[in-house]
């Protein structure tokens, strides 16, 4: 049946082109070549929790460890410099734990969907003053309309100038997003729907207060400054460099998803299973942590050309989308 998956596939899509393939058909012709095999093998693909846990725990622990780190220096000079520092850290390692909030809305953080929306609400999304339920509501038309009308990130389609770095440093383009969601939120206000910012509101007041009562004014710099500067920036350059697509890429469509490393660098900006997010669209359900298993069963069928063709580097992805402007 390879044969015909093949054609089927390259009637509709390019292993090049900048479109994507639609789930719901990858899933058909899969079982036109496997039978029933590849269904059994994903259904298989059950999270692993204790994992996802764990590398949640290290990103905290990694985040401690600069506040405490930051707020050991002394003098204004050094401490200034050292909250600058600090913010890019914070920044980073936000990021990076904000990344498991998808896995979440996937419902793969716990083995029940009571138990994976609470620990996604006290564990990720306090830190952006949002609850679970609203993410997930706009992350799965992420999924329906990638590249299309109705997507709900999309900051993929900036070209990366500098007009758009100044934008996301100062944080225009975190309030010009947030504002085009409220906008675009059809839910009634309800009672307890202010919880979330309130939580939020509280636990990041208690960072600082805690900072500033260890006499760890940097590491209070450092957070403000991570939080509305360093972390907005990285979020929004992530997402970049997953969906926009580069000079010479077939098709019209506006968005790609790319296959990047397994290095350290790009399992920590690229966590959660960011760093192949190609097999993500391919398989929304599917945990992250079952990547290795999902990868080297699909680089054994026909779709192995599609993986190759998304394969890049975050280095060369930005240099790519630098030239754009350029171009």
């Amino acid at each position: 049946m390879r044969p015909i998956f093949k054609a089927m596939l390259h009637q509709s899509i390019h292993p090049q082109s900048t479109s994507t393939i639609d789930p719901a058909l990858f899933r058909q012709i899969m079982v036109l070549e496997t039978g029933s095999k590849y269904t059994q093998f994903r259904n298989s693909l059950t999270p692993n929790y204790t994992r996802v846990l764990v590398e949640i725990g290290l990103g905290y622990l990694a985040l401690v460890c600069v506040l405490a780190l930051i707020g050991q220096a002394s003098g204004i000079l050094l401490g200034i410099a050292a909250a600058s520092v600090g913010a890019i850290c914070v920044g980073f390692l936000v990021a990076y734990l904000q990344l498991f909030i998808h896995e979440a809305a996937h419902y793969n953080l716990a083995a029940t969907r009571t138990r994976n929306d609470r620990l996604a609400d006290w564990l990720i999304c306090w830190q952006v003053g949002t609850s679970i339920s609203a993410y997930r509501a706009t992350h799965f038309d992420h999924h329906r309309h990638l590249g299309h009308d109705g997507d709900t990130e999309v900051s993929y389609r900036h070209a990366l100038s500098i007009r758009f770095m100044v934008e996301m440093l100062t944080g225009i383009h975190a309030v010009r997003v947030f504002m085009a969601r409220k906008a675009k939120s059809s839910a009634p206000v309800v009672a307890g729907s202010r919880l979330p910012l309130v939580r939020g509101l509280t636990l990041h007041s208690l960072v600082l207060i805690t900072t500033l009562m260890l006499g760890w004014w940097p590491a209070t710099l450092a957070w403000l400054g991570g939080m509305a500067i360093a972390f907005p920036f990285f979020a929004t350059l992530r997402q970049l460099l997953e969906h926009r697509p580069s000079a010479g890429m077939v098709g019209e469509g506006d968005s790609v998803t790319r296959m990047f490393g397994s290095d350290p660098f790009s399992c920590v900006f690229g966590g959660a299973g960011f760093n192949r997010h190609f097999l993500h669209h391919l398989e929304p359900q599917v945990s992250y942590t079952r990547y290795d298993e999902l990868e080297a069963y699909l680089m054994g069928t026909s779709v192995a050309p599609f993986l190759d063709a998304r394969r890049a580097t975050y280095s060369s992805t930005l240099k790519e989308l630098l030239q754009e402007r350029c171009v």
